[in-house]
């Protein structure tokens, strides 16, 4: 596996562990934190996807970006529309983490990042099993 989808799970677990210490105090630099290891972790994702299957791509945070070029190399995802569709939110953490702006959004939300960079990951990895089964 490259060291792109590593990088991506590894964010995501900060991502958790951030937004379970907020959850308990409220302290509203864990939830900034969970939010920039989020995008941080969907666009590793992202991003170690679209190296797997050779797609070129720009040097970029933009999650939209990456999404659609995902969605045109022909990789089917179930939540790709929801992706898209929350991918401006998800940009916009990646600035407003890194550059104390602050970040105002919900728990809800950032769970729902979660789920979809989960269902992400498993529909790549069974790609990939398939891929490996064809050859």
């Amino acid at each position: 596996m490259c060291l792109m989808l590593n990088r991506s799970k590894v964010s995501l677990k900060k991502a958790k562990d951030a937004l379970e210490i907020y959850e308990i105090c409220n302290g509203e630099e864990w939830l900034d934190s969970a939010c920039f290891d989020s995008q941080q972790a969907i666009e590793f994702l992202l991003k170690g996807i679209l190296l797997e299957y050779g797609v070129y791509f720009e040097r970029s945070h933009d999650i939209g970006y990456l999404a659609s070029l995902l969605n045109e190399s022909g990789f089917v995802f179930s939540r790709m529309d929801e992706l898209i569709l929350l991918a401006g939110t998800i940009t916009a953490w990646e600035e407003g983490g890194r550059y104390g702006q602050g970040i105002r959004t919900s728990v809800d939300t950032v769970h729902r990042i979660h789920n979809i960079y989960k269902e992400l990951l498993e529909t790549f990895l069974e790609d990939q099993a398939e891929q490996q089964k064809d050859h």
